[in-house]
C-alpha cells in the first residue's frame, strides 16, 4: 500500500472502530456501571464525618455543602432503585468530603504555621 493511500485507510478503520464502540455502548446502556451504592454512600457518610471532625464545616464550607448535597442525591437515587446513579453520587460525595477534609487540614496547618512564625518573631533575637 502506498503512503498516499495510508491516511484515508487509517481514517476509515478508525471511523469504523469508533462506530462499533458507540453502537456497543448504546446496546449495553449509556450509563456506566458504578458499583455498590450502599457501600458508596456508607463510605461517603464516614468521610463526611471525618471531614466534619477536621473542621471542614467552617474551613471548607463549600466542599462540605457539595458532599452533603451529593450524599442526599445518592440516597434519593437509591430509594428510586437507580443503583448506578446512586453509586456515582455516593462516590462524588466521598470525593468532595475527602477534598473538604484536606482543605480543612491545610487551613489548620497554615494557621499553626503563622502562629509559630509569630511566636518565633516575638523571641529576643528572633527573625523580625
Amino acid at each position: 500500500m502506498s503512503l498516499s493511500r495510508r491516511g484515508p485507510t487509517v481514517a476509515l478503520v478508525s471511523s469504523l472502530l469508533a462506530a462499533g464502540a458507540l453502537s456497543a455502548c448504546a446496546s449495553a446502556g449509556a450509563f456506566p456501571v458504578a458499583g455498590d451504592p450502599l457501600a458508596a454512600t456508607s463510605n461517603a457518610e464516614r468521610l463526611i464525618s471525618e471531614a466534619q471532625q477536621a473542621g471542614a464545616d467552617s474551613l471548607a464550607a463549600d466542599a462540605m455543602a457539595s458532599a452533603r448535597a451529593n450524599l442526599a442525591a445518592a440516597q434519593v437515587e437509591m430509594r428510586a432503585h437507580n443503583n448506578d446513579r446512586a453509586a456515582l453520587k455516593g462516590r462524588e460525595a466521598a470525593a468532595d468530603a475527602t477534598y473538604a477534609k484536606a482543605a480543612a487540614q491545610r487551613a489548620a496547618a497554615e494557621k499553626a504555621r503563622a502562629a509559630a512564625q509569630a511566636s518565633l518573631a516575638a523571641l529576643p533575637g528572633g527573625p523580625q
